[in-house]
């Protein structure tokens, strides 16, 4: 397992090593959804899911 910190309360997360870039994890002290963004050899980076723009039809 690998460990990376959760951008909004700085948890640790564990990230199991075979994860994709653009993989969607939840944090689990703040529940915060998370996206890969870098799996490269020790390092894993995220980033706070963001929704853009989704008008849902109005």
């Amino acid at each position: 397992m690998k460990k990376a910190n959760c951008p909004d309360c700085d948890a640790e997360i564990e990230v199991p090593n075979d994860v994709m870039k653009g993989e969607i994890l939840s944090c689990p002290s703040c529940g915060l959804e998370l996206e890969v963004t870098e799996n490269k050899g020790d390092s894993v980076e995220l980033k706070e899911l963001g929704i853009e723009g989704e008008d849902w039809g109005e």
